[in-house]
């Protein structure tokens, strides 16, 4: 599998940035405290009109995050430390059970997922026009990531009855998915752009309502600080790895021998 070494040297960037991050928040006992105070003064995020502003954060970051093709936006981070501050703020008077029953809690927490599905299903949709524009570069010109895309979008086109199920679950899944829409805009198929827009919205809904709610399990279970830092940084890892591997994969020669293999039996 020859992946291009612009694509290797960007993730290997992130990779050694959190594995960096990770050995000195282990390593140097300042650095771990100040990382821990940080996140117990998060509460001021998204203290009283600063609510708002955390809403936009996570509309613009949830955007910027499916939006951008090839370069790994760590959006996840941002909605662990938005709701992490609601969190603490309500954890001020509130203990882990009052807080599981408080309506306005939930409320703050599914305003950030809410907000964070709509920019995420709006980067969607710059994706999708990006697929539109990269159509008539392939036709010239088609580099193997952009030949990757094609042939991970054939996926869910090949199956046209199940689409909007495929995008519902693709958005609702923790993995990057803007190769799939790149390949709906580059598909020369009739494509409902509307009802998969709503399908991934709704999907997108539900993968930004696990960042939000992922704090609130780690804090009320694993309880150690430095297990729920340690656990965060894993996760991004595994998220910038399935974004790689859907990058770099040669999705249309694995269908094609699949095909073939068809016919012959």
């Amino acid at each position: 599998m020859a992946v291009p070494k612009k694509l290797v040297i960007v993730f290997t960037f992130f990779y050694l940035a959190i594995i960096i991050y990770l050995l000195l928040f282990l390593t140097i006992p300042e650095f771990q405290a100040a990382i821990i105070n940080s996140r117990q003064n998060m509460a001021t995020l998204t203290e009283g009109s600063n609510y708002i502003l955390a809403l936009l954060i996570s509309l613009f970051i949830c955007f910027i995050g499916n939006a951008s093709i090839g370069f790994p936006v760590p959006y996840p981070f941002v909605l662990f430390s938005l709701s992490q501050s609601i969190y603490f703020k309500y954890s001020i008077d509130l203990v882990v059970d009052e807080i599981l029953i408080n309506g306005f809690f939930w409320l703050e927490i599914s305003g950030i997922a809410l907000i964070g599905g709509l920019g995420s299903a709006i980067g969607e949709f710059l994706s999708f026009l990006l697929g539109l524009g990269a159509k008539k570069v392939a036709k010239r010109n088609s580099t193997q990531p952009l030949k990757n895309v094609t042939g991970f979008g054939r996926l869910v086109l090949d199956h046209p009855k199940s689409m909007y199920l495929y995008i519902f679950v693709a958005a609702a899944l923790p993995i990057p998915d803007d190769p799939l829409w790149i390949a709906l805009g580059m598909s020369d198929k009739k494509i409902n752009f509307t009802k998969c827009l709503i399908w991934g919205w709704l999907g997108k809904n539900i993968t930004t309502f696990f960042y939000a709610i992922l704090p609130l399990f780690l804090i009320s279970f694993i309880i150690n600080d430095i297990s729920s830092v340690i656990t965060e940084a894993v996760m991004l890892l595994v998220t910038l790895s399935v974004m790689f591997f859907i990058l770099s994969f040669n999705w249309d020669k694995y269908l094609t021998k699949r095909q073939e293999k068809k016919l012959l039996n």
